[in-house]
């Protein structure tokens, strides 16, 4: 799709906003409704006007609803039983190409961890947000909300990622749940929790997917297998029936954390970060003379280099950006299990 001027800058605000949704009444008021079968759970937020019902209309095409996650359950089951026969067109062509993709990336000895990852990489790297949500009358493509938006068109919206990633986690035995709620106030957003080794965290893979989409820019992991603190300081939800998300051994974060003892290590690790196209990358200096680490930072509030790291990440920092050309990197201090490490977000 064509990016005039206002559009990129629409789209750069959805790393802000999340998914765009539609205003509601003022006095509406919201109920949340939960429901689950043996491979899924699902948490829709529906509404319930207090105004009377507005003349019905009829359309040629399906709109997508922001507030019914789409039903994928036909597709992973045909896959998990090796018979897709009972599909309709539409399921056919999902199923068909979400195998291809499990046979091109999924390979033995994998873990959960390593399956999960490579879904999340793969859907940020081959589907683009369908920025059309975010113009004035938001306007999507048909299947913007579902598999198919994603894996055929390339398209789709927050509960497209959402279905896509909970499908393909269905097909790979890796117990996964869906919500369907809001961002940043009240703008109705998608979001999953993912189980690996025992434990839950949750995954954003919308936010996780920089707008505009861009050939080749590094993917983020911020809201890959991350705790419920980070989720909540943008996202709302009834939260009372979540999995609890108590640890991060399994978080992006957790799993890229390494320790450096100089400025060429600094350098390594973001030049390393790029290479594998992550903007996340993770560590503790060795020794931590001259670094501010007494305390760990807001979600979103980030520091220059000089007042975490002092003159050491400022030369990194420098050095980095010499070699890899214009770029912007936001720092932060974080937990990481019992530490507190620096975290470097990569814009290019």
């Amino acid at each position: 799709m064509k990016r005039n001027g206002t559009i990129a800058v629409l789209a750069a605000a959805l790393i802000l906003a999340g998914c765009s949704g539609t205003a509601q009444n003022n006095e509406s008021k919201s109920e949340t409704e939960t429901t689950a079968d043996t491979s899924f759970a699902v948490t829709t937020t529906t509404t319930e006007n207090t105004e009377p019902p507005a003349e019905e209309t009829t359309s040629d095409e399906e709109e997508v609803s922001e507030e019914v996650l789409y039903d994928w359950t036909p597709i992973s089951q045909a896959y998990l039983a090796g018979d897709p026969s009972g599909l309709d067109e539409i399921q056919t062509e999902i199923y068909t190409k979400a195998s291809e993709v499990i046979d091109k990336i999924i390979t033995d000895g994998m873990s959960d961890y390593d399956k999960e990852l490579a879904i999340h990489d793969y859907i940020i790297q081959n589907v683009e947000y369908d920025i059309g949500m975010l113009g004035i009358f938001e306007d999507h493509g048909e299947h913007a909300g579902d598999p198919y938006g994603a894996l055929v068109d390339g398209k789709c919206i927050c509960s497209g990622y959402t279905t896509t990633f909970n499908m393909f986690m269905d097909m790979l035995g890796i117990p996964c749940t869906s919500t369907m709620a809001a961002a940043d106030g009240d703008e109705p957003h998608a979001w999953n929790m993912v189980q690996i080794d025992g434990h839950w965290y949750y995954t954003d893979v919308t936010w996780d997917d920089p707008v505009p989409d861009i050939k080749g820019r590094p993917e983020h992991h911020k809201y890959f297998n991350t705790s419920k603190e980070v989720m909540a300081s943008r996202h709302v939800w009834d939260s009372s029936s979540d999995p609890v998300c108590d640890t991060d051994k399994d978080s992006y974060a957790a799993h890229e954390l390494v320790t450096v003892s100089s400025t060429d290590d600094i350098v390594n690790a973001l030049k390393a970060a790029v290479e594998k196209r992550s903007a996340n990358v993770y560590f503790i200096p060795e020794d931590p003379e001259g670094w501010s680490l007494e305390e760990t930072d807001a979600v979103d509030t980030y520091l220059t280099a000089g007042v975490i790291g002092g003159k050491t990440l400022k030369i990194a920092q420098r050095d980095f950006k010499n070699a890899k050309g214009s770029c912007f990197i936001q720092w932060q201090r974080m937990k990481i299990g019992d530490k507190i490490a620096v975290s470097g977000t990569i814009l290019l």
